[in-house]
């Protein structure tokens, strides 16, 4: 009988050698895992969380005025303006969920190559009216790339290279933060219809924090093919790595199917749930090629070469158009 699949909680304030091989151990089965001890101090977290909930209540047509414009990736999603499940080519309607997105921001000295990385680096929209919410954005994005950086220097470390190995790869990353409500469901889903479609992450890794008690999140067993949940727990992060670091391991590593799940399923009403995911990203120009280390001896590597930009934009314009 096969064992469930379980996604573990691990310390990372430790050799960090050690917890790269734990990441390797668990990464090859799963890949989800939650971390702790993780560096992010209350104050810079609590502070984003908080000023992200007070933003989702103001009313609809305040939120609207930092609405990304057309083709942007930056600002207010409203409800229904993402389906998830379309990145993955299936039909599906529009995610029960609205969100808030920062980039990087336009970088000083820093040219990019194209206008599809230009508009990853385009400046971001803040509303007038909570003149709170960037800095404390800003401070909580850096916090998450300071985090993401370690954490790629451990992957690095479990898969027997240098530990700075990524970081000219990693250093002009388009990553993003984004803060998600899913309200109250006044009325049932329609058919097919989740808080977030099935779908996997696109990039190097995401570092998701979840609302404590407001269950969902959800990842796919492929040996049983069930669903499995990963419930909040105080002071943990959720980590889970995207398709270019599944590609860059040659699939070594996987990037794992999930969801977000409507709770108390066949009811009219669920529960508000907020989540706050910041997504890492390889650099636009970075070669993504297999790994030495994760090419058996005889084998050719599964994927070509691709470039990590052009890819993470073929991604996201398939789920927002």
């Amino acid at each position: 009988m096969t064992a469930p699949l379980t996604v573990p909680t691990i310390s990372i304030d430790r050799d960090p050698a050690v917890v790269g091989r734990e990441f390797d151990e668990v990464l090859l089965e799963v890949g989800f895992f939650q971390i702790i001890d993780h560096g992010v101090t209350e104050n810079v977290a609590d502070r984003c969380w908080n000023v992200s909930r007070n933003f989702f209540d103001l009313p609809l047509e305040e939120k609207l005025r930092v609405e990304r414009p057309e083709g942007g990736l930056y600002g207010y999603f409203p409800m229904l303006a993402e389906s998830l499940a379309q990145s993955r080519d299936e039909k599906a309607p529009g995610d029960l969920k609205e969100s808030f997105n920062m980039g990087p921001g336009v970088v000083a000295g820093y040219s990019p190559v194209d206008e599809t990385e230009s508009s990853l680096f385009t400046p971001n929209r803040w509303p007038a009216a909570m003149p709170e919410l960037k800095p404390s954005w800003e401070d909580y994005f850096a916090a998450m790339t300071v985090l993401a950086n370690r954490l790629m220097a451990m992957f690095a470390l479990g898969l027997d290279l240098p530990a700075d190995f990524f970081a000219d790869k990693i250093d002009r990353s388009p990553s993003a933060l984004r803060a998600i409500n899913y309200p109250e469901q006044e009325a049932p889903p329609v058919d097919g219809q989740l808080r977030a479609g099935a779908h996997t992450d696109y990039g190097t890794l995401t570092i998701l924090r979840q609302e404590l008690g407001r269950a969902g999140l959800q990842v796919h067993d492929d040996k049983s093919d069930s669903w499995v949940n990963i419930p909040p727990t105080a002071g943990a992060l959720v980590i889970n790595i995207g398709d270019i670091m599944a590609r860059w391991t040659n699939d070594r590593w996987t990037s794992t199917l999930h969801r977000v799940v409507n709770p108390d399923a066949g009811s009219a009403v669920s529960t508000r749930r907020q989540s706050m995911p910041f997504f890492h990203n390889a650099n636009y120009s970075a070669l993504i090629e297999c790994l030495p280390s994760c090419v058996p001896a005889g084998e050719q590597p599964k994927y070509e070469p691709v470039l990590a930009g052009p890819h993470l934009a073929g991604k996201t314009h398939k789920a927002v158009g």
